[in-house]
């Protein structure tokens, strides 16, 4: 019993000498500190934030999409899509992937450890007679241990830039959620829009067919020309043309909506029966929080740490090398003797490598990871530019959608007077009949503009809350 625990001691001793040896090593690394933070920030000095928005409507923080809607179904809608949609899905596989990713090139930075093993067993002949058989078996087994000392911080740079490669997947994951439920919830503005955009075309449609019946009887008693009878036929024509248009728009919107949820396209989903409203304005917040809200930014910013962690780690690899290898084993000629002992054999290798000539190839690394530094800050630019120029024009956008609604609504309201008087006078023989098509003309596409204002409004509010990148409830 005692020969065991001194064997385990003796044991204990040999891996301690190897962690100790490695641990000063270790100890001795410096760290980087990066360049990516004082790049960034000059990069968002340049951009000159305003305090306020130009076309803000007011303050505070960014409510979840869902509360600026109207709608009872809205909510149902988001949650069937972000279970069922299959480009999420597949957004939610490349993180899976660039996780993975970051725990290989994480792995560099622990020791890798080997374990191998062998049996053998050898027959010989005797040279008399008769001849004997000879047999001998041997078993070997050996661990061992490899490590490259992080000696100036390349392998913990590799290391950062998978890290931030991931928390760029991540960021890019959590902007394929929102522009989905932004999708969403467009091709269901979209969907019902034309189906009210269908109704009102059929709306149009019979009462172009209910002129024209009058028209002709009063051509068959003498009343009215034939070029009368010409422009309401002409009239329903076109009538019809746009009614089945706007039947074949509505029902490719359906089936887009149901293709965005992961169902089906049957073409077969119910719609509400009017177009959502919107609850009030928005509360845009203050630019700045738009930097760390909005997953795109996010990333950008991400980007540019992964890469200028690449750059410092190429620039490390014209730096020497350390490399330590361990290894201990045991050979026995029985099986069951080969652990009980401790290993007969242990070695510890240190080895210094030092790039000296390679054509140029470590220093165009440098190039190259410096060039692709400066493009990916280059881009945290073009981001942070393109973010601020979306919420900009969508407030800018609901200001100018909100008048233009109002001027249609008086125009349809207008228009649906005009109709009335000209009827009225069409049958007391005051006006002709091509008064009456351009004021029914107008009437209806006056009503049809408005819808087409509404749906815009309501779109261009999805656009500013994806641009403030607020949360969806």
């Amino acid at each position: 019993m005692q020969s065991e625990q001194k064997k385990r001691k003796r044991r204990g001793a040999e891996w301690g000498t190897i962690v100790a040896v490695g641990m000063v090593f270790v100890s001795g690394c410096a760290h980087f500190a990066g360049e990516e933070d004082g790049a960034v920030k000059e990069v968002e000095g340049q951009v000159a934030m305003p305090a306020d928005w130009e076309g803000a409507v007011g303050s505070g923080e960014v409510e979840g999409w869902l509360n600026s809607f109207e709608g009872q179904q809205l909510e149902a809608l988001v949650e069937e899509a972000l279970g069922g949609n299959y480009s999420l899905q597949a957004a939610r596989a490349r993180l899976d992937q660039a996780e993975a990713l970051a725990r290989i090139e994480g792995a560099e930075r622990l020791p890798g450890v080997s374990l191998s093993g062998s049996a053998r067993r050898q027959e010989t002949n005797s040279g008399g007679e008769p001849v004997v058989r000879q047999r001998s078996d041997s078993f070997a087994a050996s661990l061992s241990v490899s490590w490259e000392v992080d000696l100036w911080g390349r392998v913990r740079s590799t290391a950062l830039a998978a890290g931030a490669d991931f928390a760029a997947a991540e960021s890019d994951y959590a902007a394929v959620r929102l522009l989905l439920v932004s999708r969403v919830l467009e091709a269901w503005f979209v969907a019902v829009e034309r189906r009210l955009q269908f109704n009102l075309a059929e709306e149009a449609l019979r009462s172009f067919e209910s002129n024209l019946t009058i028209v002709e009887e009063r051509f068959r008693r003498g009343l009215n020309p034939a070029l009368d009878l010409r422009l309401a036929r002409a009239n329903v024509a076109s009538a019809r043309s746009t009614y089945f248009q706007n039947q074949r728009l509505a029902d490719a919107a359906l089936r887009q909506l149901e293709v965005l949820l992961g169902r089906y396209p049957a073409g077969k989903l119910e719609l509400e029966a009017r177009l959502p409203t919107l609850r009030g304005p928005v509360q845009a917040g203050l630019p700045s929080t738009v930097l760390a809200r909005r997953p795109d930014l996010v990333a950008a910013r991400a980007r540019v740490m992964a890469s200028d962690a690449r750059l410092r780690a190429s620039r490390l690899s014209l730096l020497p090398s350390l490399s330590l290898t361990g290894n201990v084993g045991r050979s026995s000629a029985e099986l069951d003797d080969l652990l009980r002992d401790s290993f007969d054999v242990w070695s510890l290798v240190g080895g210094i490598s030092a790039p000296l000539f390679q054509g140029g190839r470590l220093r165009a690394n440098v190039s190259r990871a410096e060039a692709r530094f400066a493009e990916t800050l280059a881009g945290y630019g073009e981001v942070l530019l393109t973010a601020f120029r979306e919420v900009e024009s969508a407030l800018a956008s609901e200001i100018y959608l909100r008048e233009q609604l109002s001027a249609l609504e008086t125009a349809a309201e207008e228009s649906t007077r005009a109709l009335e008087l000209a009827e009225e006078r069409y049958g007391r023989g005051l006006v002709d009949i091509i008064t009456v098509l351009e004021a029914q003309r107008r009437a209806f596409s006056s009503r049809s503009a408005v819808l087409g204002a509404e749906a815009a409004l309501l779109t261009n509010r999805l656009a500013l809350h994806l641009a403030l990148g607020g949360p969806v409830n």
